[in-house]
């Protein structure tokens, strides 16, 4: 059995037990305030079994529901909501529509047993919202609350009874302020349920914590679209994607380990849906490391003082921009070749040229798993290698270049 079924049992024993106590209270003191908590009480025994039901049939699967049964859950908190005012009710009708009565007797013993009532409730009201919050139970968090407002319910009546015992009537204005705690509750509850079976966003912090882990995947250019809903306790992804990959096979392997990446990152995440488009680009950006001169092609990756970006059009191989920018990893101490190797896909690099061979290096593996390609050359002048790249374009950087690991070519 798993916590939210075993919390839901507790729930239900727990609501006996106050029935049981309040029982004793009315015997021994005739009160018509505790008699009304008492068949409220009552009813809640019916409202935990009705969530344990909830919680039992929301985990069941169904060729008819393929997204599960997940929303019976929200289902059960909004009927909830609605017995958690029926409370505010009953506590109004107990002290303002109610007859006169005489004064309740017993009322120290009384006391005791209200007092009891309202340790209970609190302590259970706690646990319960604590177990709700760790199994994203949405029907368990709304019996929590519900419970908790049995608490200011008996508080109500003690202050009846204090009032009673001391010649003061109290009760009136405690219920006017206890009912406006309910009535927010029960509000509370009620909207977070139509929103979930309305299938409103995730919250604004998950969604940005999903866009993180996505674009942390160097294979990633782009987030177009973005999805996330709850439904029960389980969350819903869906992602449109433009990924720096040419094969179909990478795009589907990328999106599997996304897909994966999610789940773990995120809580209680049932399914991840992506849809993927290769990048289809008029603009390919080159980049070279420079050495000093800015000329020279450097004999260093992560130790080369410059880096030229230059973005050219792929048909016509011509430079619509072109930059030459200092490495912000020059004076690091370590792993400076795959920080400026994150860098240079962060600027959106596609082909780096270099005269050196980068494979089995860190560099390598992370311009390679970005999708950027590696062509090599044997000239040591920055300009005439890109003269000779743009000269011949089209033959150099054909649409099926592998993106896995790294794809390097000569350019001379």
């Amino acid at each position: 059995m798993e916590s939210s079924e075993k919390t839901a049992w507790l729930s239900i024993l727990t609501n006996l037990l106050l029935v049981g106590i309040k029982t004793g209270v009315v015997v021994i003191s005739g009160s018509l305030a505790v008699t009304a908590d008492a068949i409220h009480s009552l009813s809640d025994v019916i409202s935990s079994a009705i969530i344990l039901i909830g919680i039992k049939i929301s985990g069941r699967s169904s060729l008819d529901f393929p997204y599960g049964l997940y929303k019976v859950e929200n289902m059960v908190a909004m009927v909830t909501s609605v017995l958690i005012l029926f409370a505010g009710y009953e506590i109004i009708k107990a002290v303002f529509i109610a007859p006169s009565q005489t004064l309740p007797t017993q009322i120290p013993l009384s006391i005791v047993g209200i007092g009891a009532t309202i340790l209970i409730t609190w302590l259970f009201s706690r646990y319960e919202l604590k177990k709700g919050r760790e199994t994203g139970s949405p029907s368990l968090i709304a019996d929590a609350r519900h419970i908790w407002t049995d608490m200011l319910s008996s508080m109500v009546i003690m202050m009846a009874l204090l009032g009673s015992a001391i010649g003061f009537s109290l009760d009136k204005y405690a219920a006017i302020i206890v009912v406006l705690f309910i009535a927010r509750s029960a509000l509370t509850i009620f909207l977070d349920s139509v929103r979930v079976l309305l299938d409103a966003s995730l919250d604004h912090n998950s969604l940005t914590r999903i866009r993180e882990i996505v674009l942390a995947d160097l294979r990633v250019a782009e987030i177009n679209s973005i999805w996330a809903r709850n439904a029960g306790r389980y969350k819903f992804v869906e992602l449109d994607l433009t990924l720096r990959v040419r094969e179909l096979e990478e795009g589907h392997r990328a999106s599997e380990e996304i897909e994966n990446r999610v789940k773990m990152e995120i809580a209680k995440v049932d399914r991840v849906l992506i849809h993927f488009q290769s990048r289809q680009q008029e603009l390919l950006t080159f980049g070279i490391p420079l050495a000093e001169d800015r000329l020279t092609i450097s004999e260093h990756f992560g130790e080369a003082p410059f880096f030229r970006l230059s973005r050219i059009q792929r048909a016509e191989g011509e430079i619509v921009e072109d930059n030459v920018l200092n490495n912000p990893y020059l004076h690091e101490e370590k792993a400076k070749g795959i920080k400026v190797a994150k860098w240079l896909l962060e600027h959106g690099l596609d082909v780096l040229i270099s005269n050196h061979d980068h494979s089995g290096k860190g560099p390598g593996f992370v311009l390679g798993n970005g999708g950027a390609e590696i062509l090599l050359t044997k000239e040591s002048n920055a300009e005439k290698a890109l003269t000779i790249v743009r000269s011949d374009l089209g033959q150099q950087i054909p649409d099926d270049i592998d993106s896995v690991g790294i794809n390097q070519k000569n350019a001379v």
